[in-house]
């Protein structure tokens, strides 16, 4: 069983701060746990169980221990335990070795290395927390060997920046280039491309231990590598340079300059080496690899690539799709067949937030595989033997990156996918193109994509797909350049700053298509946030106008992978073009259904958006914010306070009121205030504590900037906004994402309702009853919007907007009695909030069928056939306020023409 970390932490300290050579082992596997009787029989030396000789000692499956003298390299010891015959036969996870001033040690199941002085070394406890049972997790991905690489890479990164100075952006690049190739060299001697282990073996062979030299044999080998197989250049290197292939491409073109190395860091390069490169995956370690310039990033490696699932989601309806649906058609047609192929040797691909390429990546090989099934087919059914080759080209692969490094590993990751590719073409084929020299790579571009002419990257003309991921940043976390560029990107748009940043690449993307509208079509994945709210209005009532047409949409979804620390965002993905398509089509998870028109709200609807009102669309009560108090907090105090306060002055006790906010009605909390709507000033002024906290009220008015502020100081005694509600509905106004339904009540005269929520002023049974259906709650989640994740309601934007429907007295009655029954049965549980009554995962079983009884009911105010889900729903309610807006619109009387007119 494991033990706590805290004892193994204190027992190191201890072993390491009285350090007794001939017991420090001992100390060790005590704090480890291992137990009394093993330790006391190794230290007798009659221990069966250990497996070394000598004084070393070795269990199995756990450890094997040397000391050794001082002045002993203890990494080659290591190594030369590693290596030896005792240790695979036995199993043994750790290696370690000691001359009691440092220490090094192998995990051979992590593979990683731990070097350390004696007294850092109860820092370094978590290397060995296997021993205890706490195993280390392969965490981050679906590609351990992406995050193994990516953590090796993370200490090369952290060892070159202690000896190299990175504070200049020049210094950055260089070191970025350096990164990018060698990565290539790792990856090119696993997969074929170099000699097996050709420059790890060079590196041990031909480079001083501590590291001196490192650099030389980096200009020399970067040298040789773009050198032609017969340039003169090359014979008068060393013959172990002369042995490596011509890559060119232009890896390897530009004289940047290579960081000094030292011991450590040649041991790890070597290290790295040692793994087996070709089990990394192109499709995403680049996304990896990104992180190992930020030490911040490191926690959470993978959380910032794309999966392949999700980019599928993108690019098989986008393009892939209809590609294949193509190929069906053309089984059986040489001449189609080979149109086919020609027409994939055409179209290009352009990602305009492109990272480390991942959407380039997975679509450069998801065609090239169409291609191969398309030779496959012309092979059948072509009478003569012909080899073709593979006509699909990096150069067709464009993308823009703001970051320097994902940008040099986009360019990277497309070349080892190609090889990738090649490989797999060989194995289905009998024949490839050569590996080398690489070919020019993909025209991806650094730089600011939102300031970037699209089609200086990507030209206009031809067959034209945009996809990607742009970046999620909300208003509160973008720097004044982002904000100013966004700004910029989205004229004539009014309050660009409510808008996400992702919606400046749809703006982007429409002007761009509007070059090419016959032949170019876009997607990209978007925070759902974009198509609620306010921003549904800002974004999409303009997209719409530049005559963008949606033509596919994955409603919302919670973006995620197996990262360590996932987003948490959610997310939808749009297609779109200039050109509608003929058959539109929604998917939402594994389903898939057609659409008569998408909406900005992504279901099948009219092309409208849900604009704020001032007053509700059908409806006679008016739902108004709560309080505005403005008091500084004099006015308001909690049950403790209200208590003392009390106790001081009995007598002011008629003049406090129970307040309702958020916190308060949600979990059950109770706070105060001073109501002073109907006090005399000889009132207040005959109570020291009401005349204390006015005046207190009163100055903090005095002294604020607002204007608004200083005149409310002539009443200081009032909250700024005053409402004296009677019975009323009350709204919060921010709610859990997680929650079928808002909580609501309806509250008394009793309870003041504060400000930032809503209320309906004498809102009944009926109003609470429609309010808390679903047919409401599915209205609000389409057109609120959201703080974080959470839904915002707005009385402008969800209550003045909702379709009410038509009903009679008897209908009215029904509603009444089933929203009454929902309140009865909330008093079945006094001692639950309404936070955790209305938890999806613990909500009582009565109360949730008793709000289904109640959704039925409200149903079927609106139409006897029952709503199929959420979706139906949605579009009946969309097309009623459609109707409405329109009679509204009908009523109106027309504008009166100018004198003279026609």
């Amino acid at each position: 069983m494991a033990i706590s970390q805290a004892r193994i932490i204190e027992s190191m300290e201890q072993a390491c701060s009285n350090l007794n050579p001939d017991e420090f082992i001992f100390s060790f596997l005590d704090a480890y746990g291992f137990p009394k009787s093993t330790i006391t029989r190794l230290r007798k030396g009659d221990d069966s169980r250990n497996v070394a000789s000598g004084d070393d000692i070795g269990l199995k499956k756990k450890l094997y221990f040397r000391s050794v003298p001082e002045g002993t390299d203890l990494n080659t010891e290591a190594d030369s335990l590693k290596a030896s015959e005792v240790v695979p036969r036995n199993d043994i996870r750790f290696v370690i070795v000691t001359d009691f001033k440092s220490l090094v040690a192998l995990d051979l199941k992590a593979e990683e290395r731990l070097e350390t002085t004696m007294d850092e070394l109860d820092k370094q406890y978590a290397f060995f927390l296997p021993l205890a049972g706490y195993e280390k997790a392969v965490m981050y991905s679906e590609h351990p060997a992406d995050v193994k690489a990516s953590e090796k890479m993370g200490r090369l990164f952290d060892l070159i920046r202690e000896r190299n100075d990175l504070s200049k952006p020049e210094d950055i690049h260089a070191l970025n280039v350096f990164l990018t190739r060698l990565l290539f060299c790792f990856y090119a001697e696993d997969t074929g491309i170099f000699a097996q282990g050709q420059m790890t073996s060079a590196i041990q062979s031909t480079t001083q231990e501590d590291g001196s030299d490192v650099d030389q044999f980096f200009s020399d080998l970067f040298t040789v590598l773009n050198l032609d197989d017969k340039a003169p250049e090359r014979a008068s290197m060393a013959a172990h340079f002369q042995e490596f292939p011509y890559v060119n491409g232009g890896l390897f073109e530009a004289d940047e300059p290579i960081p000094e190395f030292g011991r450590k860091a040649r041991r790890l390069l070597i290290d790295c080496g040692s793994m087996d490169w070709s089990e990394i995956n192109p499709d995403i370690f680049g996304s990896m690899f990104q992180a190992v310039i930020d030490e911040e990033q490191r926690g959470s490696l993978g959380q910032h690539y794309t999966s392949v699932s999700n980019i599928m989601k993108v690019i098989q309806p986008l393009f892939l799709d209809k590609l294949y649906t193509e190929l069906e058609k053309s089984r059986k047609n040489e001449r189609k067949l080979k149109e086919l192929l020609l027409r994939l040797q055409n179209l290009r691909i352009f990602d305009p937030a492109c990272g480390s390429g991942n959407f380039l990546i997975i679509a450069y090989k998801e065609l090239r595989k169409l291609e191969m099934e398309i030779i496959d087919a012309l092979n059948t059914v072509s009478d003569q033997t012909e080899m073709y080759y593979s006509g699909i080209k990096l150069s067709q692969f464009h993308g823009i990156e703001i970051d320097d490094f994902a940008h040099e590993i986009a360019i990277l990751s497309l070349w080892l996918a190609e090889h990738q590719m090649n490989v797999a073409f060989k194995a289905k084929f009998g024949y490839s193109e050569a590996a080398l020299p690489l070919k020019d790579s993909g025209n991806i571009a650094c730089g600011n994509a939102l300031k970037i002419d699209w089609a200086s990257i990507c030209p206009a003309g031809g067959e034209v797909y945009l996809c990607g991921n742009p970046p999620f940043i909300g208003d509160r976390f973008r720097t004044k350049e982002q904000s100013k560029d966004l700004s910029n990107t989205l004229k004539p748009v009014k309050s660009p700053g409510k808008v996400d940043f992702v919606a400046g690449w749809f703006f982007k993307a429409s002007r761009y298509m509007s070059l090419n509208p016959s032949d170019s079509e876009a997607a990209f994945v978007a925070t759902n946030s974009i198509f609620q709210g306010v921003q549904a209005n800002l974004v999409w009532g303009q997209l719409l106008k530049e005559g963008v047409k949606l033509n596919f949409a994955h409603s919302t979804f919670k973006w995620s992978n197996n990262a360590k620390k996932n987003a948490g965002v959610h997310v939808a993905i749009l297609g779109f073009s200039h050109k509608s398509r003929e058959s539109k089509h929604i998917y939402s998870g594994e389903f898939k259904r057609s659409a008569k028109n998408i909406s900005p709200y992504l279901i099948d609807g009219p092309n409208m958006v849900v604009k704020g009102r001032s007053s509700s669309l059908n409806h006679d009560k008016e739902m108004v914010m709560g309080n505005y108090t403005n008091d500084g907090g004099y006015l308001i105090f909690s049950e403790g306070e209200k208590d003392s306060l009390l106790e001081k002055e009995p007598g002011i006790e008629k003049w406090i009121r129970e307040i309702v906010g958020a916190a308060e009605f949600l979990n059950g909390k109770r706070r105060y205030c001073l109501w002073l709507v109907d006090a005399t000033e000889d009132d207040i002024n005959s109570s020291e504590e009401l005349s204390r906290r006015v005046e207190s009220v009163r100055v903090k008015r005095l002294s604020s900037s607002d204007k608004g502020s200083q005149k409310q100081a002539e009443r200081p005694h009032l909250f700024r906004e005053q409402h004296n509600p009677g019975n009323y509905v009350f709204m919060p106004q921010v709610s859990s994402e997680r929650r079928d339904y808002i909580p609501i009540d309806i509250l008394g005269s009793n309870k003041i309702p504060i400000a930032p929520n809503f209320f309906v002023d004498n809102g009944g049974l009926y109003e609470f009853g429609i309010l808390t259906s679903e047919m409401h709650n599915d209205w609000m989640r389409a057109v609120a919007g959201r703080l974080e994740s959470r839904y915002r309601y707005s009385p402008t934007l969800v209550y003045n907007t909702f379709p009410w429907p038509n009903i009679i007295s008897d209908q009215r009655n029904n509603v009444e009695s089933l929203a009454e029954t929902i309140l009865i049965l909330r008093e079945d549980y006094p001692d639950k909030s309404l936070s955790q009554l209305y938890d999806p995962k613990a909500m009582p079983e009565p109360l949730r069928e008793a709000h289904k009884a109640l959704d039925r009911a409200v149903e079927n105010l609106y139409r006897d056939k029952p709503f199929k889900d959420a979706t139906e729903r949605l579009e009946y309610l969309f097309a009623r306020y459609e109707k409405l807006i329109a009679e509204e619109k009908a009523k109106k009387p027309a504008k009166k023409t100018a004198k003279g007119s026609n």
